[in-house]
């Protein structure tokens, strides 16, 4: 573990034979505007997704250039990346898509149970929609370092990856299926979301408060995925593999 930014240089150069990234270039290097109204990139307005993306192309070519100083020549850098499919359809654990994360926030709202502020200050800055055009662009781009590092893009791969576990095979689901679906959703959303809704909350509240709010908040998920458990969560990866040529 290397406490600094994956966006910049993390070791020495041509000091590794092989790096291995899964599931974190969708995180943005910082926050780059405020979803307006949601959570999450599939509930910005264009002028939002736009400012995510560009700052998604920016630390993407900042990766690519970090690790490629890092590689030794004839070293490899694999990257498995959360991405859309080749239609611009983005992954999700629910049937209406991430949008529901937003929703239950807005939901509270307007109950009065969260204020405006915090509503709109609870944004996750990940880009979950680079498809592998995007994945490519310092490839295609002409950029000098990138020839000058050596660097070539062997591959890209998309898959969709379904959520495996023997609660998701289960088509006529009784009470206690669906309580174990629901519970098992809260879960994998659980770890990514937390931080989120708690950066939101205003100073203010005391920790009992906040604690109070974040489970009525899980709870609520819980219900919807209860009531929309025949659904299997999915994702986008892309695969992408880069070496650099030995000189």
């Amino acid at each position: 573990m290397i406490p600094r930014t994956m966006y910049e240089q993390c070791l020495p150069d041509n000091s590794v034979d092989l790096a291995i990234s899964t599931v974190a270039i969708h995180f943005l290097s910082k926050q780059v505007c405020q979803i307006k109204n949601g959570v999450m990139f599939e509930e910005a307005d264009e002028e939002e997704r736009q400012l995510m993306r560009e700052q998604g192309k920016a630390d993407w070519r900042a990766f690519v250039l970090s690790r490629g100083r890092e590689l030794k020549p004839g070293g490899a850098l694999v990257v498995l990346s959360v991405s859309s499919n080749e239609h611009g359809q983005l992954p999700s654990y629910f049937d209406a898509g991430h949008a529901v994360l937003g929703r239950i926030a807005s939901e509270m709202t307007t109950e009065g149970i969260l204020t405006q502020e915090e509503y709109r200050a609870m944004n996750l800055q990940a880009l979950y929609g680079r498809n592998e055009d995007d994945l490519r662009e310092p490839f295609t781009s002409g950029l000098t370092r990138i020839e000058e590092l050596g660097l070539e893009l062997v591959t890209t791969k998309l898959s969709r990856w379904h959520f495996h576990h023997r609660i998701f095979d289960i088509i006529d689901k009784d009470t206690t299926d669906k309580l174990n679906y629901s519970k098992m959703i809260v879960a994998m959303v659980f770890p990514w979301l937390h931080h989120v809704l708690c950066g939101g909350l205003s100073n203010s509240r005391s920790e009992e408060e906040k604690e109070e709010i974040i489970t009525q908040y899980f709870d609520r998920l819980q219900t919807y995925a209860y009531n929309h458990s025949d659904f299997i969560p999915y994702i986008f990866f892309t695969e992408v593999v880069i070496k650099r040529n030995k000189k």
